[in-house]
């Protein structure tokens, strides 16, 4: 299967957006106590969950700007507490809370990430997602663009495990570590040779990530990965509309 990304493209993760939970009824959401800590699913981190899920809860995202999107990906973080048939959660999209639109179902999984593609929405500042049924685990959902991949990366992928150990020397010339985590996989893939339609596409997901400050989603054929850019991208005109570059990924422990 393909490769792509899935990246905020709505800039659901400012600040002076509203993140809200409630109920939804046909087309309208309705803000009210419903899930607990709804705040987690857009904190950009997969490790704290929302809980007390009833069927007909929701999350809204309210965007200050008319945006665009075409996918929604969900993190659980164990079995979704339900049986599996296709159509869990449904998101919704539209300018106003009474009045969304889209209405496009999608299901749930055991663990990990699942990811919905829907007809891409333009000039939209509501998006919100319903539960169908009362889920558990849920830890983060990103709502934004998926890109594709032109072609699948070189060959070459090199992978590495960076520690961030920072080693230390006393006065009396004793060496000693400190260590801050259990290491962090760092993947770089590269294009030998994408079209100019491809860079601008990069382009505007390193523009829409500003750089390295937000995580989000890569899928390399068989996994997905949690990640965010460890440097900003460089672009080399190898021919006449024709470019090479790297992407150097750094996973994300939560």
């Amino acid at each position: 299967m393909a490769s792509y990304f899935i990246y905020d493209s709505i800039n659901q993760y400012r600040s002076d957006n509203t993140v809200s939970e409630g109920t939804f009824t046909g087309t309208t959401f309705t803000a009210t106590s419903a899930v607990t800590n709804h705040e987690r699913v857009s904190d950009q981190n997969i490790g704290t969950v929302i809980s007390a899920v009833a069927a007909n809860d929701a999350i809204c995202y309210q965007v200050g700007s008319a945006v665009t999107a075409n996918a929604v990906a969900v993190y659980f973080t164990g079995d979704d507490g339900v049986t599996a048939n296709g159509d869990e959660m449904t998101i919704y999209s539209g300018t106003a809370l009474d009045g969304l639109g889209g209405g496009d179902n999608f299901a749930s999984t055991h663990s990990g990430w699942i990811v919905n593609d829907f007809t891409e929405v333009t000039s939209k500042t509501k998006f919100c997602v319903e539960f169908n049924e009362a889920l558990t685990n849920i830890s983060e959902i990103l709502i934004g663009s998926k890109l594709s991949f032109e072609v699948e990366p070189d060959v070459n992928i090199q992978s590495s495990i960076n520690y961030e150990n920072e080693v230390q020397r006393s006065m009396g010339g004793v060496e000693y570590a400190l260590n801050v985590n259990p290491g962090q996989e760092v993947t770089t893939i590269g294009f030998q040779n994408i079209s100019s339609t491809f860079k601008t596409n990069l382009t505007t997901m390193q523009d829409a990530l500003k750089g390295e400050a937000k995580k989000f989603v890569w899928y390399d054929g068989s996994s997905f990965h949690w990640v965010r850019l460890d440097k900003p991208m460089t672009f080399t005109e190898i021919a006449d509309g024709r470019f090479s570059t790297q992407l150097v990924l750094r996973q994300q422990i939560q």
